[in-house]
């Protein structure tokens, strides 16, 4: 809003334009004439109140719907809007345009003043009531018009209205304003159109390649398109960049390298953050890069990063997935350490399915007894019941005399 005003107020500036004028007479006394200059010498040393006094001594003195009478009403309009008193100034501008006095020119800049007053106050719908007809008539330098417009259709949530204003004040504007590309990109998010949001912030990029806000909103919208590998491509470009600081954005950007399926490029980017304590070392992060690592295939790396998450954590089910990684290299040492450290622990899911590994991996080193004792265990929880069962009286028969 703040905006808005400074635009208003950049616009609502005297013009004395007392010259005659072919359509209408426009012509005023030099006693009137030298009274406008001092209030406007007043005006411009921002001396309002007294300014105000000179032009409402003026005003008896000027005849009826006469030109005289409209400028003097006009100025003091001025006054009232450039000391924020935008209902009086509202007020005296419609006085001065049901004079119906002024030279067209005049009387088009007084009309635009209007509906600029319209805006200060936040009556959109009148705004737009009073601007839209300006804008019909008045082909040059309506960039800030439409933009004017815009604003308004905008906060009366009529964004489909106001887009079209803001696409032509952008292309017919050689440099257009930051902000106006925002409210584009504004009413983009609205309507939820994010193809033309992205493009918006691509340009927007070009121009302010600097704004770290542009790169993360620019991933968003990759997002919501589910462009996933534009979006990663974005977030490590603004991570290069130096833009991204936050642990939380660090590790998004991780998690996005493993959704589009580049899990060592995530795992190395966690690995190296977690080194240089830009994220903290807690067993959450060690068990997503022992994750990255795994689906990498990099198990070395996977059981280091694994290790370490179960040293961090009261819970026992992060030593059962490191048993399940030994199992599945075949290191059945390791992996019966780690189920009873699993175990041990507790806060198991699968209780019963932990005892199945170990007795299978005591087995595998030969050792039927303590494999034994596993699979009984194993067999007092009904998921594993079956299972446990088979194995017992498998080992039952390996131990009968041939």
């Amino acid at each position: 809003m703040i905006r808005l005003l400074a635009l208003v107020l950049s616009l609502l500036i005297l013009s004395p334009a007392y010259a005659k004028d072919k359509e209408k007479q426009a012509t005023i006394s030099p006693w009137v004439y030298k009274k406008l200059q001092k209030a406007e010498q007043l005006i411009a040393k921002k001396s309002y109140s007294q300014a105000e006094q000179k032009l409402k001594a003026i005003l008896p003195d000027t005849k009826a719907k006469s030109y005289e009478k409209a400028i003097v009403l006009r100025s003091l309009s001025s006054v009232y809007a450039l000391n924020n008193q935008y209902k009086k100034a509202t007020k005296l501008l419609t006085q001065a345009l049901a004079l119906d006095a002024l030279p067209k020119k005049q009387e088009q800049q007084a009309i635009l003043n209007l509906g600029q007053l319209y805006m200060a106050m936040e009556q959109y719908a009148k705004a737009i009531k009073v601007l839209e007809p300006w804008l019909a008539t008045n082909s040059t330098g309506n960039a800030k018009v439409n933009v004017l417009i815009a604003n308004a259709y905008a906060q009366l949530k009529r964004y489909r209205k106001a887009l079209p204003y803001i696409k032509k004040a952008i292309a017919n504007t050689k440099k257009p304003a930051e902000s106006w590309y925002q409210l584009n990109l504004a009413l983009y998010y609205e309507l939820e159109n994010y193809t033309s949001a992205a493009k918006i912030l691509k340009k927007l990029l070009t121009i302010y390649p600097d704004k770290k806000e542009y790169w993360s909103q620019l991933a968003s919208t990759y997002q919501q398109l589910k462009q996933y590998k534009q979006a990663v491509s974005i977030k490590h470009l603004a991570f290069k960049k130096g833009f991204i600081h936050s642990e939380k954005e660090l590790l998004e950007l991780v998690n996005l390298f493993l959704y589009v399926d580049h899990p060592f490029k995530a795992a190395t980017l966690l690995n190296k953050l977690i080194a240089t304590k830009k994220v903290k070392s807690t067993s959450k992060n060690w068990e997503t890069l022992a994750h990255s690592w795994t689906i990498a295939k990099e198990y070395e790396q996977a059981i280091k990063a694994l290790e370490k998450a179960s040293s961090l954590n009261n819970k026992g089910s992060l030593y059962q997935r490191l048993g399940q990684i030994y199992v599945e290299k075949e290191q059945w040492g390791k992996a019966i350490q780690s189920f009873n450290k699993a175990l041990n622990k507790g806060n198991l899911k699968n209780t019963g399915t932990t005892y199945m590994l170990l007795g299978m991996s005591y087995f595998e080193q030969k050792n039927k007894k303590q494999a034994k004792r596993s699979f009984l265990k194993a067999a007092k929880y009904s998921k594993s019941k079956k299972s446990a069962r088979q194995w017992l009286e498998y080992i039952r028969e390996s131990n009968k005399p041939l």
